[in-house]
């Protein structure tokens, strides 16, 4: 590879004699036409410290100088252009000459120092040829270039260049007529590589550099090749490498410098490194086994020990000195076990005479822990949809068996190849898709890696679904017989609020009301519970019985009852049963009354009487009221009745235990007429009223 002199310099140093181009003792020679790269760095000697030597009035070059020189061969314009590499950097320049020395420099014939952003004009400096000023600057001042200078031949020039501002290279670009030195050439060399048979596998030995000379040279006479270890020493032309050299990095990279008498030099590079094979070493092997032994090829770990290894001859040892040696060559096939094995690797490149590298890894058997066989995982369906979520962690302890949970990590997926490529862990709550669906378990090993292998399946199973028989349930309080209470048969288990249970108690016994319960357990397990009320209810208890009589058409039956019951009533046979406790217009007379319990626990009777008398008397012996009386009069056998005409005169007294008044009266029939009576009750009831007598 060519360089145009791309330079990093040293750091500033004082001495008058350090070799570096920020010092004019050692100024660059800048030869042909050819343009240089250059990035200085700190100043070097104060050459105005000499009494020869006038500091230039412009600026004051203290920051990151370098120096160059120009010969000049032939008559014409001395023009060039200083370029930074970023377009923005302040470079300032001044030139001195012609003069022969760095000790009687004298006064600068140009300097440059105008700030180019505070002239507002481009970063570019030099000389040209359209420019009459021969000194510019600071800041504003100028426009970053000065007048040509008329050259000679045999003339020599410094410039002085100072990066007032910035941090970045520049480009210097002669473009002058007057000639320069032509430059030199230095050719581009294949690497040297070479191997590494001092009986030291460290990756260092010696190189003949000085076989490459003539190379370097080509054709041309009067120049001399220096090899250095940096492109700063090559280029100032100082620690010359002495050949045969021994590499300090591998590969190192070597710049080469050819230099002419007339002081021009140019540089190319190469590289060194020793030839034999570079290896990496292998991480051990570890084979995840279930056996105590295991065969293992020892080709396979080829493609890691070295990237090609078509082109490389392998050789396994049981011992460092074997594979140096070559002696005592094992496998490939070698059989493994619990105990580490270091294996040597040999790997020689037939291109070289003995050229060889040696590696060497551990291999060994993690014997696999095997993981328990975890149940089945089975879910209620809740919802009856088939659908539920699964906490797989649970089934950790399942898959330990007795193995120490902080040495183990139990992954789940859903599928064996996730599995395989452990992707696509189970990380959270799983909800199954299909049901049932398999998951499938590796049981890894933390410090070994190893894992096995387990699957289980996730079951949604429906839960069951008992249903109490003939709800609502009632008891009887009276009663002391126990009543049963039952849910469907066919279910597993039964297990009762009242602490019975067993695989077929389905139905049980009560003697008492209140909330009673069953869990059922169906064949998959699932449980479920259902509560019924055993409602209290009883026979009626006939509180009173209200009735409105001699109020025809309007008599009424009302009956008034307590109890915990829902009752229902009747009113004489054929026993019709109703809602409402109250009867309409009863017939006139005894009645009896029936009050039933609905939820079956009993009847209770009772009788009452409806009085009332008859609006009309037909004695014509038709067999319909054909005498005049009171229904159910006889329950009062005290009761006094009397009849009158319509003037108030008694007809008849007649007793609530006769058959009634036939009317007549002292055996002589009475005439069709309204008549009048008066009934005294032993209830002190007082009843007056009038019927009409037909014939």
């Amino acid at each position: 590879m060519r360089f145009l002199f791309a330079l990093l310099f040293l750091a500033p140093t004082t001495f008058l004699f350090s070799q570096n181009p920020n010092d004019c003792e050692f100024a660059l020679v800048v030869c042909g036409t050819t343009s240089l790269g250059l990035d200085p760095t700190g100043v070097g000697f104060d050459e105005f410290s000499l009494p020869g030597n006038i500091e230039p009035s412009c600026y004051t070059f203290d920051s990151n100088t370098i120096w160059l020189k120009l010969n000049i061969i032939s008559d014409g314009e001395f023009t060039f252009d200083i370029v930074p590499a970023n377009g923005v950097d302040d470079y300032d320049f001044a030139i001195y000459g012609p003069t022969s020395t760095c000790t009687t420099l004298g006064s600068p014939i140009r300097c440059s120092s105008t700030n180019p952003q505070d002239a507002g004009v481009p970063a570019e400096t030099g000389l040209n040829l359209t420019e009459t000023d021969v000194t510019e600057g600071p800041g504003p001042d100028g426009n970053g270039y000065l007048k040509f200078i008329e050259a000679q031949a045999g003339d020599s020039y410094f410039i002085l260049i100072d990066r007032a501002v910035g941090s970045e290279g520049f480009d210097f670009r002669y473009t002058g007529s007057a000639g320069l030195p032509d430059g030199v050439t230095a050719n581009e060399v294949d690497n040297l590589i070479s191997c590494d048979a001092d009986g030291t596998l460290d990756g260092f030995t010696p190189f003949d550099l000085d076989a490459l000379i003539p190379a370097i040279q080509g054709n041309q006479n009067n120049t001399t090749v220096t090899f250095h270890s940096s492109l700063n020493d090559a280029n100032i032309g100082i620690n010359n490498l002495i050949s045969p050299y021994i590499n300090n990095a591998n590969p190192q990279t070597i710049y080469a410098r050819l230099e002419s008498n007339n002081g021009c030099s140019d540089i190319s590079q190469f590289t060194i490194e020793t030839g034999n094979p570079a290896l990496s070493k292998p991480a051990d092997v570890a084979l995840c086994s279930y056996d105590t032994s295991e065969m293992y090829n020892l080709d396979l770990i080829q493609p890691v020990v070295i990237s090609d290894p078509n082109n490389y001859v392998f050789s396994y040892h049981l011992s460092n000195n074997d594979a140096i040696l070559n002696t005592n060559p094992i496998g490939p096939i070698v059989t493994l076990t619990e105990t580490s094995l270091e294996i040597f690797v040999r790997v020689e490149d037939p291109t070289f005479s003995d050229c060889f590298s040696v590696t060497s890894f551990n291999a060994f058997i993690n014997k696999i822990k095997l993981a328990s066989q975890p149940s089945d995982f089975l879910l209620c369906d809740d919802d009856f949809d088939t659908v539920a979520q699964f906490d797989l962690t649970e089934k950790d302890s399942e898959i330990l068996g007795n193995l120490p949970s902080n040495e183990f990590v139990v992954r789940y997926y859903s599928s064996v190849t996730d599995r395989e490529q452990d992707i696509n862990r189970i990380l959270e709550v799983f909800t199954n898709t299909s049901n049932p669906q398999p998951i499938y378990a590796a049981l890894v090993e933390l410090s070994t890696g190893c894992f096995d292998v387990t699957q289980f399946a996730l079951l949604v199973r429906p839960k069951p679904i008992p249903i109490f028989d003939n709800e609502p349930h009632y008891y009887c309080l009276q009663s002391t017989d126990p009543i049963e209470i039952s849910v469907q048969p066919g279910f597993n288990f039964y297990s009762w609020s009242t602490q019975e249970e067993g695989p077929d108690l389905s139905t049980i016994s009560i003697t008492e009301p209140g909330s009673y319960s069953v869990t059922v357990t169906n064949e998959f397990g699932c449980t479920n519970t259902v509560t019924t009320e055993v409602l209290p209810s009883d026979i009626a208890t006939i509180v009173q019985v209200i009735v409105t009589d001699f109020n025809f058409p309007n008599n009424t039956i009302t009956v008034l009852v307590e109890g915990p019951g829902d009752y229902e009533y009747a009113l004489d046979k054929p026993i019709i049963f109703q809602d409402s406790n109250v009867f309409e217009n009863p017939s006139f007379g005894e009645h009896l009354i029936f009050v039933r319990d609905k939820n079956g626990c009993g009847t209770v009777t009772d009788k009452i009487l409806v009085l009332d008398y008859p609006r009309v008397l037909t004695p014509n012996q038709d067999g319909f009221h054909d005498t005049w009386q009171i229904p159910g009069i006889s329950a009062y056998p005290k009761a006094k009745i009397y009849i009158f005409d319509r003037y108030g005169k008694l007809l008849k007294q007649i007793s609530s235990l006769s058959s009634g008044w036939d009317g007549t009266y002292h055996g002589k029939k009475l005439p069709s007429s309204d008549y009048w009576f008066r009934i005294l009750l032993e209830d002190t009831r007082e009843i007056k009223g009038h019927f009409t007598l037909k014939r």
